[in-house]
């Protein structure tokens, strides 16, 4: 209301009631006055307080803005449309970039537009001081500054009829389009730039606030046909003075939602009260807007104003008491309005006596004159009214005054053209006076009172609580800030004060009660807290208030990712519906029916009263990361499609849901591990209730490829224990993944002897399982295995060659070979050890004479060993190679001519390459008593027998699941190998040639073994390696002048299939083993061997090789290169 009144500047009074509740901090601590950040709230409150700026008056204070302003609040981000007189933008109030626009309205050039103040009434202030009271910028040297001070402001010029007699000339008789006050609304609303419009301004009632809803709505009747619905559309937030009618109803502006009541979230009335709680005597009361009407204070407020003087001394006397002795002589407002009413009416009558009575004599009649003479006495009469307050009002009475001229019933009697020209001469004449007696200062400030000053402090306010919940819509907003009120008159909502005067400090802590079901967006990242308790509506109003709005009950819709925490207990009795993020309650919800969908989440440690979740709906009991029991006092229904999550700890420890009854209708359960590694075997309680459980989950989600939740229901609880999926039903179908899923099957029983593998390998996915799976694969089984093959075989071919070259008739009784340097491969090994051998020129023999009876001899041999073995069946990495060296030593006798026989000793070493963090490596230590029976020439037959021990050992090193991993076997085998064989040689001395055909049999039984170190370790089961082969070839040497070539080639057929596999367990597992498969085993081969000796003197140089031929499994080689010499 465009009141002004002359009230002393007062300080303020006492700060809103201090709450308990200490808010966090915002980054950096919080905002001291001075702009320096503390870790203690209550200081930072002080700050504020004792600011100068902040206490100027009472305003601040009785709303309790400190507990905003210590949180860094300022309104930023919001823009406040002014829908006012216009504002003086030069103001310092409103310097600054964008701080304020103004709205381009239709209305003739004229008058005031964008924003800014009618240039005929320069001394307007007051949509300056309302623009400086609700964003007014917080200067260093400035005065007050505004309630949302970091706000913007988009101002729209409302050009009032107050001081201006030609906007009723314009406006009804010329019909000229000057935009309206309340069209000025949906205009600012349909810019989409502002949240607020705050309006200060009104028609004055006369109805008691007392009004029924059915006579307000018949008093205050309109008929709006979606006039507002930009206010709607764009979510709007009108704040409305309620006007300064001195104890009567709001007016008909604040009273618009009574028309259309869709409007109601979207509007707000306001009242002017003091600092002492009290109704100020010229405002006008709530009434029936009491459900969005609040208390605001509007007394002596001090604002941004373009300062002047008016010279009301001067005024008077000349337009003096014997002029308007009426106008003089009244001592209230109303007195003063009625007295200038009638000097005026009396003004017009006169005119009109004159005019009659100079028709009626037939004397002349000067009109022009008459007319001049009513326009000095309009501006007479407005200036003396003016003159009256204490702070001269340059407006005066012209608004009134120029109404009554245009009233159609006082056309008819004056004549348009009559007040046509009046009002035209009286806008001339009181625009030359003003300027007699008006002096402009400046900009500056001013104190002024009424419900135009109480209005900008609420918008203020809303525009602080719309920074804080940038997501919150209009509704939800008024709410909040209604709700937050401290009761001023009768308890409760009443129809004097409405709600009563607002209080930050408990606004920022959410609604204490909601009038509608409101929707609730907290953006994802975000948690807001509300720990206000909160009620219907209804609830809190009175029984005048509740009669015509009996259905004010509140509810909620979730929405947005963020959080929404409910600490306090609440008793609203609307719906309370998740359909996004979560929704918390950690106090209770005693009369709300609480369904989730669509994703929403409800978790906490409270209560409810119902609770239902639907398709996509999920139940969370307790707070994130921690765990506590959701109680629900009734039925707790958990439908298709719902789910059910349950943090859990280490066993028995978890969220739990507790109802008087549950239904379960087929959702999901799902356990989230909090700072625990969930193992199997796991048991939790989940939900319990007094009256039982109906129906069961149809899913639950696993932790992982293996562990699940393992549901059991009993009579009035559910228990979910981890249980374990078959690895079986999740490995590949490769060899090795399958032998490790029987094994990980079979042992789930010694789970706690395995726990070091299961707790690694169960959490994990069906990827991580397959590889770690074939990373561990025992593949050194198969090298040691190859190695071995290959030590024996080698050792049965070195005493092949003996016999062959051992006939009765050539026998060197007497003499020592030297077959190679066998103490230099020793010696080679032993001075470096892992790595390859060194071959050297070894001589092949190297005899010494009369050392031994002439029937005996005595030899002492080495070699070098190259060869690999196939991989173990589908794994990487091709095949496996190994090297190593043997030595071999014994003695040989000539039994007869046709006979001799020897015994021998040796010693095999072989490493395999490590490959892939797997190794092996194998000793063969060997006695073999050989035999030959025939000549050089003809039939002969031969045999061997050798029994011995295979040491092995293997290492496996790597990474399992991230864990390092070191595993060692060493095994001792029984090798045993036999041959014998029958050949015919033919030819001459020089050359010989023949077939061989042998029988061989070998095998190394290998012992249950088990592996050491860290990591899972395998235990080997009995094994053993068999053959059998048949063998048949063709040797063939010659000699001639010294030169001595030699070839022998075989054909080799292995009788015995073996099983292709070993078997393994877990070391410390069950008795359960698996197989794992060995290369696959060749039936049919070949072996060559060629040389070529030399002999010159007692010097013999030879030169040899060796070779399978088309043999897989295993592949080796050995060459020789040696000096004989003859003593």
């Amino acid at each position: 209301m465009l009141a002004i009144a002359a009230f002393c500047l007062v300080q303020a009074g006492s700060a809103a009631a201090q709450s308990q509740y200490v808010p966090p901090a915002p980054t950096g601590g919080y905002v001291m006055a001075n702009g320096q950040r503390t870790a203690d709230y209550n200081a930072a409150l002080a700050s504020w307080r004792q600011d100068k700026q902040f206490s100027v008056d009472y305003t601040k204070g009785y709303l309790g803005l400190e507990y905003a302003y210590v949180l860094g609040l300022s309104g930023k981000g919001q823009t406040i449309g002014i829908n006012d007189a216009g504002v003086v933008m030069s103001h310092p109030s409103f310097a600054g970039s964008g701080k304020i626009a103004g709205l381009r309205t239709p209305v003739p050039s004229t008058y005031g537009n964008d924003g800014m103040v009618n240039p005929r009434r320069p001394w307007e202030i007051h949509g300056t001081h309302v623009a400086g009271t609700t964003a007014g910028n917080r200067l260093a040297d400035g005065v007050m500054f505004g309630n949302a001070f970091g706000a913007n402001i988009l101002s729209a010029t409302t050009n009032f009829a107050a001081g201006d007699f030609l906007w009723w000339r314009d406006q009804i008789l010329d019909d000229v389009m000057v935009a309206t006050a309340q069209e000025n609304i949906p205009a600012l609303a349909d810019t989409g730039r502002v949240r607020i419009i705050n309006n200060s301004w009104g028609s004055t009632s006369t109805q008691p606030y007392t009004l029924t809803p059915s006579q307000a709505r018949g008093a205050f009747q309109q008929t709006l046909d979606g006039f507002y619905d930009p206010v709607l559309k764009n979510d709007v937030l009108v704040v409305f003075s309620a006007g300064n009618g001195s104890g009567v109803h709001a007016s008909i502006d604040a009273v618009t939602p009574l028309n259309d009541l869709r409007l109601r979230s979207n509007w707000l009335s306001v009242t002017n009260y003091l600092a002492n709680g009290t109704a100020a005597a010229s405002t006008s009361l709530c009434g029936q807007t009491a459900t969005w009407c609040v208390s605001g204070p509007g007394s002596a407020v001090v604002s941004a104003a373009q300062t002047y003087t008016i010279d009301g001394t001067a005024i008077r006397a000349k337009y003096t008491r014997a002029m308007y002795p009426t106008i003089y002589a009244a001592t209230t407002l109303a007195q003063l309005q009625n007295a200038a009413v009638n000097a005026w009416l009396g003004v017009l009558n006169d005119y009109l006596n004159r005019r009659d009575a100079a028709k009626a004599s037939g004397r002349s009649f000067d009109e022009e004159a008459e007319r001049t003479r009513v326009a000095q006495q309009a501006v007479g009469i407005s200036l003396a009214y003016g003159a009256r307050f204490v702070t001269p009002d340059p407006d005066g009475y012209t608004s009134r005054l120029a109404q009554i001229l245009t009233i159609p019933g006082n056309i008819a009697l004056v004549g348009r053209d009559f007040s046509y020209s009046v009002l035209t001469q009286a806008n001339t004449l009181i625009t030359a006076e003003l300027q007699k007696y008006i002096t402009f200062t400046g900009p500056g400030y001013a104190a002024l009172t009424g419900t135009s000053m109480a209005a900008p402090n609420i918008s203020g306010f809303a525009a602080l609580l719309m920074e804080y919940f940038p997501e919150y819509k209009t509704g939800l907003i008024s709410d909040i800030l209604v709700s937050s009120s401290k009761d001023l008159d009768t308890p409760g909502v009443d129809l004097r004060s409405g709600w009563g005067a607002p209080q930050m400090a408990v606004a920022l802590r959410g609604p204490t009660a909601l009038r509608d079901t409101r929707e609730v967006t907290v953006a994802s990242g975000t948690t807001d807290i509300w720990s206000n308790p909160i009620t219907d509506a209804r609830d809190r109003y009175s029984a005048e208030v509740l009669a015509g709005f009996p259905n004010d009950i509140g509810g909620l819709i979730k929405r947005g990712g963020g959080e929404l925490i409910l600490t306090a207990s609440n008793s609203y009795s609307g719906p309370t519906r998740v359909e996004q993020g979560q929704l918390t309650v950690d106090g209770s919800l005693t009369r709300s029916a609480v369904t989730a969908v669509s994703g929403g989440i409800v978790a906490g440690n409270g209560s409810v009263a119902s609770l239902t979740a639907g398709s996509g709906g999920i139940v969370s009991p307790g707070s994130t990361g921690a765990f506590g029991t959701l109680t629900v006092a009734g039925t707790a229904s958990l439908g298709s499609g719902s789910q059910f999550v349950a943090d859990i700890g280490p066993a028995g420890t978890s969220d739990q849901l507790a109802a008087r009854s549950i239904v379960l209708g087929g959702g999901n359960l799902t356990l989230r591990p909090v700072n625990h590694v969930p193992r199997y075997g796991d048991s939790y309680t989940v939900l319990t209730a007094s009256n039982g459980i109906t129906g069961s989950f149809g899913s639950t989600t696993a932790f992982s490829a293996i562990l699940y939740p393992e549901l059991s229901y009993g009579a009035g609880r559910v228990t979910a224990a981890v249980g374990a999926r078959p690895y079986a039903s999740v490995v590949a179908a490769t060899p090795v993944q399958t032998a490790y899923a029987r094994l990980l099957d079979a042992n789930r029983s010694a789970y706690a002897n395995l726990r070091g593998t299961y707790d690694l390998l169960d959490l994990q996915d069906v990827g991580t399982i397959r590889g770690s799976l074939e990373a561990i694969a025992p593949r050194s089984q198969t090298t040691r295995r190859a190695i071995g093959t290959t030590a024996t075989d080698n050792i049965a071919r070195f005493y092949r060659d003996r016999l062959t070259a051992m006939t009765p008739d050539g026998f060197a009784g007497g003499t020592v070979a030297m077959i190679g340097k066998p103490l230099e491969f020793a010696a080679n090994a032993i001075a470096a050890p892992g790595r390859p051998q060194t071959v050297s020129d070894t001589p092949t023999s190297m005899v010494r004479e009369n050392m031994l009876p002439d029937n005996v001899s005595a030899y002492l041999a080495g070699g070098y060993i190259d060869g690999s073995g196939a991989a173990m069946p589908a794994t990487v990495g091709g095949r496996d190679p190994f090297d190593g060296f043997y030595i071999a030593g014994g003695v040989e006798a000539r039994v007869s001519d046709t006979a001799a026989l020897g015994f021998g000793l040796s010693y095999s070493d072989i490493d395999g390459e490590q490959r892939f963090g797997q190794s092996a490596k194998g000793e063969l230590i060997q006695g073999t008593l050989y035999g030959r029976l025939g000549g050089t020439l003809g039939p002969a037959l031969d045999a061997q027998f050798g029994a011995g021990v295979y040491q092995s050992s293997t290492r496996r090193q790597g990474s399992f699941v991230g864990t390092p991993f070191d595993l060692r076997s060493r095994d001792n085998a029984l090798a045993l190998s036999s041959e014998v064989g029958a050949s015919y040689m033919k030819g001459s001395g020089a050359v010989r040639f023949g077939p061989r055909v042998a029988i061989r049999t070998s095998s190394i039984d290998f012992t249950p073994t088990g592996e050491t170190g860290s990591g899972p370790a395998l235990t080997y089961g009995r094994d053993r390696f068999l053959s059998v082969q048949g063998r048949a070839g063709l040797q063939i040497d010659a000699t001639q002048g010294g030169f001595r070539p030699f070839a022998t080639a075989y054909y080799v057929h292995d009788f015995e299939g073996r099983p292709g596999y070993f078997n393994a367990g877990f070391a410390g597992g069950t008795r359960a083993q698996a197989r794992f498969l060995t290369a696959r085993q060749d039936r049919d081969w070949a072996e060559i061997s060629a040389g070529v000796a030399y002999r010159s003197g007692r010097a013999t140089v030879s030169l040899a090789a060796d070779s399978t031929v088309g043999r897989d499994d295993v592949r080796n080689q050995s060459y020789r290169a040696g000096l004989k010499l003859s003593f």
